[in-house]
Parts: C-alpha cells; sequence; structure tokens
C-alpha cells in the first residue's frame, strides 16, 4: 500500500540509555522522537513488543502523519511492505565521551551509565529479523570508548551492513581503521576547525593534532572507491567558527590530506532557536564549502540542523546581506 512514511518508521530503531525510538533524527526542534519501547534492561530487548508497536505506528501513517513525524524532510510516499524486520540501527546507548563540545547535550542529559545490547542484537539476528546489508549508525557519546564496540563492528560485517560510526577521532580504532579498507566501514570525525586554537574553545580539550593524525591515519592507504568513507564534518558555531578564515584553513587542510567528504552541519541551539531566521552569511558560508566540494569533485552532505534550515532559505534573506567584505571573499571562490 502506498503512504507517507519512512524507512526508520517502518523498520528502524534507535537505541538511547534507557529507552528505544524509532530514530535519532532532530525533526522539529524540541519535539521529541517517535518513542517505542519506555524501558529497556541490559542486554534485554522485546522484539515482539517493537514489531507490535511498529505495526501501530505503521497503521496510523496510512490514515495521517504521526504527530511526532509531521514536518519531517525524511517522510516520503512510496509503497512500503508489510513484513517485520529491522534494517537500520541507531546505537545511542552511552554518554561517556574523550571530548567535551560545548553544543554536546549529551553529558549534560544522559546518565553516565551505559547498557550492554551485543547478546540482544544476536537474539535480533538469530531470530531472523535483521536485513542482511542493513544500516548501522554509531552516535552517543564516544564509540571507541564502548566495551561492546569491537564486537558489535564485527558482527554486523557478518551480515553485511553498512556501518557509519560518528567518532570524536582523539582515539584511533582499528576495528575502524579495518572495517574502511574492506568498504564495510565509514567514519564521521567532527574537528569543526583546523587551528588548534579554536578546536580548544569548541572541544574544551586540548587534542587537535592528535585527531587530525588520525583522520590522516584513517585516510591513507585506502583505495580510490573507498575513499570517501573518512568524512569530515564542520559544524558551524555562530561567533566561534562562522567565519571565511576559519573555513578557508579548514577547507586547505581537507584538501592537504586529500578528504573525499565534507559535512557540514549548524550549531543545534543556534538552529533551534533561530530555524526561521537564520542569518545569511551562514547560507553564504555553507555555500563556500558546497563550491569548494563541487571544484575537488568531494562528497558534499548537510546534517539535520542544515537541512532543516536550507528549507528555510529564501533569496530575500540573502539580498538583504550586505557584509562586503564577506561577499569579496566567497566571489573569489565562487568564479
Amino acid at each position: 500500500m502506498k503512504y507517507r512514511s519512512c524507512h526508520l518508521i517502518e523498520h528502524g530503531i534507535s537505541i538511547d540509555i534507557d529507552s528505544i525510538k524509532a530514530c535519532c533524527l532532530s525533526r522539529e526542534f524540541d519535539k521529541g522522537r517517535l518513542p517505542i519501547i519506555d524501558k529497556y534492561e541490559n542486554n534485554t530487548i522485546n522484539w515482539q513488543e517493537i514489531f507490535e508497536t511498529k505495526k501501530r505506528h505503521r497503521k496510523h501513517q496510512k490514515v495521517m502523519d504521526l504527530s511526532l513525524c509531521q514536518g519531517c524532510y525524511n517522510l516520503r510516499e512510496e509503497d512500503w511492505d508489510e513484513e517485520d524486520y529491522i534494517s537500520y540501527i541507531n546505537f545511542d546507548h552511552w554518554s561517556q565521551c574523550n571530548s567535551n563540545c560545548i553544543y554536546c547535550c549529551v553529558q549534560q542529559t544522559k546518565p553516565k551509565t551505559k547498557n550492554n545490547v551485543l547478546k540482544a542484537m544476536k537474539e535480533l539476528i538469530k531470530l531472523g529479523k535483521f536485513k542482511n546489508n542493513g544500516e548501522i549508525t554509531f552516535q552517543g557519546g564516544e564509540p571507541t570508548l564502548l566495551k561492546e564496540f569491537d564486537d558489535l563492528i564485527k558482527l554486523f560485517t557478518k551480515q553485511g551492513s553498512k556501518i557509519r560510526v560518528h567518532s570524536s577521532g582523539i582515539l584511533f580504532n582499528r576495528a575502524i581503521r579495518n572495517g574502511l579498507k574492506r568498504g564495510e566501514v565509514s567514519v564521521v570525525i567532527s574537528p569543526d576547525s583546523a587551528t588548534d586554537e579554536t578546536y580548544k574553545i569548541i572541544k574544551r580539550v586540548d587534542k587537535s593534532k592528535n585527531v587530525w593524525k588520525n583522520i590522516a591515519h584513517y585516510r591513507k592507504g585506502l583505495k580510490d572507491n573507498f575513499a570517501n568513507l573518512v568524512k569530515v564534518k564542520y559544524i558551524i558555531i555562530p561567533g566561534i567558527n562562522d567565519n571565511i578564515e576559519e573555513v578557508s584553513i579548514f577547507l586547505d587542510k581537507i584538501k592537504q590530506l586529500d578528504i573525499k567528504s565534507i559535512i557540514v552541519d549548524i550549531e543545534y541551539t543556534y538552529a533551534n532557536q533561530h530555524i526561521n531566521n537564520i542569518s545569511p552569511h551562514i547560507y553564504i558560508l555553507m555555500d563556500y564549502i558546497e563550491n569548494f566540494a563541487n571544484k575537488h569533485d568531494l562528497n558534499y552532505e548537510l546534517y539535520d540542523s542544515a537541512k532543516y534550515a536550507i528549507q528555510n532559505r529564501t533569496l530575500e534573506k540573502l539580498n538583504q546581506f550586505d557584509n562586503t567584505f564577506i561577499k569579496e571573499e566567497i566571489a573569489k571562490y565562487l568564479k
């Protein structure tokens, strides 16, 4: 049957520290995410309850968008299947991190505990309810600090899964490196700056050189068709790194290390408060980065806050912007 839904509502789960949601997307700010299970214990997940809840969600979507999903960019009309299986898992069930980013709410809002989920994941696979070639994402705190991380990577690579790991990059991890070499894993590292001083302000740890060294290590020696699996992210933070100098130094570093994928986002709190009034200079910086990517044949990707900002972008806002300096700097690059 054809109706509006998304692959996460249909067949996805996001595992938090104490609950399970349908996804990890920040759809409309401060509105919450679609719940599936309010509480679960270590290694114990009631898969039947998950599939029953998803049936109810599916039934609701056929009539009208679920309230927590209205306005999400992920919704699309499609002929969705009725099978019970999981094809997308987001791991977000721990908060330990070796960085302390000024924009991160995880360590402030989540208890510093973690659940063990390896046994429950093996059970899902044994039940035949995980679809081979499914997608796996690691978020949470820092994945390389998770005791089960390497085992989870091994488990899901055996299923032919596409695995994306969001890492601080402070620690080098061999499971990530080996997965990159085989084309099974992609890694997203968000230094947000290529200058030591700005990195330290944003991350509140003095590890910039370490992170860029590990980015280079992950990238080095990868086959051309796997080069884009090392993804470097720049979160635009108003008042800190939202200027042409910082962005240019960052892009020079990207070029120097032969990075093939750039991800751009906007700091969540700013985007939350200004989603209908994003400063035009942020759009121009995004254009600057996108044009760099196009010029050098790089993959260019936007994350949630940036996607919603683009949806709210208007030419009128850009036409009102008359900062001559940044216009001239951008113009040099857009030739």
